[in-house]
């Protein structure tokens, strides 16, 4: 017997934290239930073992609960919850993220626009600083930088009307399902961080658009898992930059930008060392390095150039990091 036909899966891969899991849970049910046709909620624990899954079986009942025995990451969370889901589209949010009740309607009627629609960004504000944007979408530049569009800015920034981004913050996006599989899903060796970029980027090139929807409010606690700047992010990030540029970057990209790109790397490195002495982020692109060939290999197929953005520059980088860390 066929299953029935879910309009919309949301996925929520949670790592400890149950606080900020019950207020994102809560939102996220109120906001399902403006949406027409049929929704499924499911909820990926990434081994937490610290009271997350009882919480969702006590106060969450309707949801499925997948309960993996050890943390996948980011990525493998949302790939276990896209197996044990069937929705046409599907909502990916952050544990630490709480959505507006019309929001997730608002994104599903971005997408419903254009059947080549594989994306909606939402626009996502800090929670502690509310009239601040945290991500409008995201883009990258032609060194293979990412960032989120709006960040740090005023709300009164944001367009009024959607508008075509690279693609969605994996913090608090609306996938079709058949952009997702056409990439692949989410690759899993990033573990943690760039990895929504990673899927962007790939999806881009196979001929999938992605809009940003200045309607879906979504609240985001940055960093409420792994600290901004810590060793632990400093080290995945930079693993994860030179594993994005060999899964994604084209070989004319990559020769004609090369100087500038180790030019940049160096520069950001050095000022980690200075500023917050730490050689994590040196550590993590050496890792990168080491395994450029196999993550080159892991991305060959459909690789092409898209357009991307103009160079950021290094201090595009530290204006980022002053919007994250907020007012002095």
């Amino acid at each position: 017997m066929s299953r029935p036909f879910v309009r919309l899966s949301a996925i929520v891969v949670n790592f400890r934290r149950p606080e900020l899991l019950r207020e994102c849970l809560r939102s996220l049910a109120t906001a399902l239930e403006r949406v027409e046709g049929a929704t499924e909620l499911v909820v990926v624990d990434n081994g937490s073992a610290d009271g997350s899954n009882d919480l969702v079986r006590a106060e969450f009942p309707g949801a499925t609960l997948v309960a993996l025995e050890r943390n996948r990451g980011f990525g493998g969370g949302v790939n276990a919850g896209l197996e044990r889901s069937s929705g046409e589209f599907v909502l990916l949010l952050n544990n630490d993220a709480t959505v507006e009740p019309e929001a997730i309607a608002e994104l599903l009627g971005v997408a419903e626009t254009a059947a080549d629609v594989g994306s909606v960004a939402a626009q996502m504000r800090f929670a502690d600083r509310p009239e601040t944007i945290n991500s409008a979408g995201i883009g990258i530049d032609r060194l293979g930088v990412a960032y989120h569009r709006l960040l740090g800015a005023p709300t009164s920034a944001s367009e009024r009307e959607p508008v075509e981004v690279f693609g969605a913050s994996g913090g608090a996006a609306l996938w079709r399902r058949s952009a997702l599989e056409s990439v692949g899903c989410f690759y899993e060796p990033f573990f943690v961080y760039l990895e929504d970029v990673d899927v962007a980027w790939r999806a881009r090139m196979r001929g999938w658009r992605a809009l940003y929807a200045p309607g879906a409010i979504v609240y985001h606690h940055h960093s409420a898992t792994a600290v901004h700047a810590s060793d632990f992010k400093y080290r995945w990030v930079g693993r994860n930059r030179l594993r994005l540029l060999a899964r994604n970057a084209d070989r004319r990209q990559l020769l004609r930008h090369a100087p500038a790109i180790v030019a940049y790397e160096l520069a950001y490195v050095a000022y980690a060392a200075r500023r917050d002495r730490t050689l994590a982020p040196l550590r993590g692109r050496l890792r990168g390095l080491r395994e450029w060939r196999s993550a080159r290999r892991s991305g060959a197929a459909g690789r092409r150039a898209v357009e991307l953005a103009p160079r950021q520059g290094l201090g595009a980088a530290l204006r980022r990091r002053r919007a994250w860390s907020g007012p002095s």
